[in-house]
């Protein structure tokens, strides 16, 4: 009896010093970060921009935050100084540039925090594969960045720039892209899986320096750049072949199912008077058909949403007026979105809507005879788009309260 008491206690005493030993291993490394480096001894990289001095030489940019102006201060904290500047490094290739680039700063660069990445038009014309097997390979790089193209313009410009609702311009692009998709993209990742998978073709959005050429906005006299469609890409180089516009691009987006929400105006009668519908919930179901070898696509976009503006005579009190509002925005809606497919099949021949990935998820056998030779069976292939929308609300009124009574069609 008393050698079991004793075999137990010893037992016992086994386990509290293995307990022991486990916990004083996990407070010495949560305790302990041997190759620590302070920030205060650190550049920390909010943007970089790529560029090329002819084919060769690559001209790398970057977006360095100044600390001291962005301290915590009294007042209302503003400062009339900026909280950036850019430096630039030169070199054969990317590795060689950053070299270059580091050469030029006082503290070792922390790239972990850039965001935001801004490639010349001029560049992407050779190619970005070199690049991206950098950017992929640095584990310091974070893969959750957006890309852009600076279409008619270079990445240094652009990340020279000011923007006049942000101390650091790399944010306020990301914040743009995400109020004109509707939900935070990660554009690289998406890049990258187009560029290694079958059956869809890789993009990124378009950025450009300042205003349209009719716009007369102030913009507190700084210069500013906006979201400007979609640049596409060569799937096996890697290289631009062109843009879309912004209208299009949503359209792109809706079919991928990287949007969720977008405004669309119709004609409603005889008289051109115009009705938007502001859908906050979008989305998109593809079908397939591949008879007699020809294949069929058929898409169905569908969304809710608001009445925004009533430009007609028609009392939407009315149900009856309410579905011909409906089936205006719904046959407009269908139209546009047809109208971008087929420009992506007779101009690009780029299917960067993921189509042959319907392909190969409905019908494996069918994909195997075309993968290899993809873009030219997208470009010949058939798409019937219908829209189906439910208006949710048609806002406070029925008729425009300007209207006078006898003015409104019930």
């Amino acid at each position: 009896m008393i050698a079991t008491v004793y075999t137990s206690k010893n037992k016992v005493m086994t386990l509290y010093r293995k307990l022991g030993i486990i916990l004083t291993m996990i407070l010495l490394l949560m305790t302990a970060c041997w190759d620590q480096k302070e920030l205060s001894n650190r550049s920390i990289w909010i943007g970089s921009g790529f560029d090329r001095i002819g084919k060769e030489d690559i001209v790398l940019s970057g977006q360095i935050l100044i600390p001291s102006q962005h301290a915590p201060s009294g007042g209302n904290g503003s400062s009339p100084d900026k909280g950036y500047f850019v430096v630039t490094g030169k070199g054969k290739n990317v590795s060689e540039a950053a070299a270059d680039l580091q050469g030029r700063l006082s503290r070792e660069v922390f790239p972990s925090h850039r965001g935001v990445v801004f490639i010349g038009e001029q560049f992407t014309q050779e190619g970005i594969a070199d690049m991206l097997d950098e950017h992929t390979r640095n584990p310091e790089v974070r893969l959750r960045t957006d890309f852009f193209v600076v279409k008619g313009g270079t990445a240094k410009e652009l990340l020279q720039s000011a923007y006049p609702l942000e101390k650091i311009p790399a944010i306020g692009a990301s914040k743009e892209l995400e109020h004109t998709s509707g939900i935070k993209q990660t554009t690289l990742m998406r890049f990258l899986r187009a560029a290694s998978s079958d059956g869809i073709s890789p993009i990124l959005p378009a950025i450009s320096m300042g205003l349209n050429n009719n716009d007369n906005q102030d913009v507190t006299k700084k210069q500013a750049f906006r979201i400007n469609g979609i640049a596409i890409f060569d799937k096996k180089k890697l290289s631009l072949k062109g843009f879309i516009n912004q209208k299009e691009a949503i359209h792109v987006n809706w079919i991928t199912g990287v949007q969720n929400s977008t405004t669309l105006t119709a004609h409603v009668n005889q008289n051109q008077d115009r009705v938007s519908l502001h859908l906050s919930r979008i989305g998109r179901r593809i079908g397939l058909d591949n008879k007699s070898g020809k294949l069929v696509f058929h898409v169905q976009l569908t969304g809710k949403g608001i009445i925004h503006e009533n430009q007609s005579q028609l009392d939407l009190r009315n149900p009856a007026n309410v579905k011909l509002v409906k089936e205006a925005l719904e046959s407009e809606a269908a139209k546009e979105v047809k109208e971008t497919i087929v420009k992506m099949q007779k101009i690009y021949h780029e299917d960067i809507f993921g189509f042959g990935e319907v392909l190969h998820r409905k019908n494996p056998s069918a994909w195997k005879k075309v993968k290899n030779n993809w873009n030219s069976h997208f470009a010949e292939a058939e798409f019937n788009v219908k829209a189906d929308f439910t208006v949710t609300q048609i806002g406070l009124t029925g008729p425009g309260l300007h209207l006078r009574e006898e003015e409104t069609i019930p």
